[in-house]
C-alpha cells in the first residue's frame, strides 16, 4: 500500500495565550450566570420596572457598537485598537455571563421578559465587540480607498 493515498493525521495547533485567557473568562463567568437561578420572579420584575427596560433598550447596545465603531473607523481613530484585547475579554465575559443567565432565567421561570436584564448584559458584550470590529473594518476600508 502506498503512503501517498493515506491522509496525514491531524496535528493539533498550539493555542495562543489570548485564546486561553478568553476560554478561561468564559469558563469562569458561565457559572456566575447561574446565580440568577436564585432570583425570584418578583425581584426580576422590580428590576425591569425600575430601569424601564424594554425590547428597544435591550438590543440598542449592539446598534450603538456598530454605529460608533463605523464612525471611529471612518475618522481613522485607530487609538481605539489599543484597547481591543481588553475589550474583547470584557465582551467575552459580558456575553457569556448574560447568555447563560438569560437561559437560566428562562428555564427557571418560563418567561422571556424576566430575562431582559441579563439579555441586556449579553448585548452590551456583543456591542463592545462590534465596536472594535467595525472600527477595524472601516479603518481598513478607508485606508484601501486612499
Amino acid at each position: 500500500m502506498s503512503t501517498k493515498n493515506k491522509p496525514e493525521p491531524h496535528l493539533p495547533q498550539p493555542v495562543s495565550k489570548d485564546k486561553k485567557i478568553q476560554k478561561t473568562i468564559a469558563l469562569v463567568t458561565a457559572p456566575m450566570g447561574l446565580i440568577f437561578l436564585l432570583s425570584d420572579a418578583q425581584d426580576l420584575l422590580r428590576l425591569i420596572q425600575s430601569t424601564g427596560l424594554n425590547w428597544y433598550q435591550i438590543f440598542s447596545p449592539i446598534a450603538w457598537g456598530v454605529i460608533l465603531g463605523a464612525v471611529l473607523g471612518l475618522l481613522r481613530f485607530d487609538r481605539v485598537q489599543r484597547l481591543a484585547q481588553w475589550g474583547t475579554w470584557a465582551a467575552t465575559a459580558l456575553t457569556t455571563f448574560g447568555l447563560v443567565a438569560t437561559i437560566a432565567i428562562y428555564f427557571e421561570h418560563r418567561l422571556w421578559y424576566l430575562a431582559w436584564p441579563t439579555m441586556w448584559l449579553a448585548t452590551v458584550g456583543i456591542g463592545v465587540y462590534a465596536l472594535f470590529l467595525m472600527q477595524l473594518r472601516f479603518s481598513e476600508k478607508y485606508q484601501q480607498g486612499q
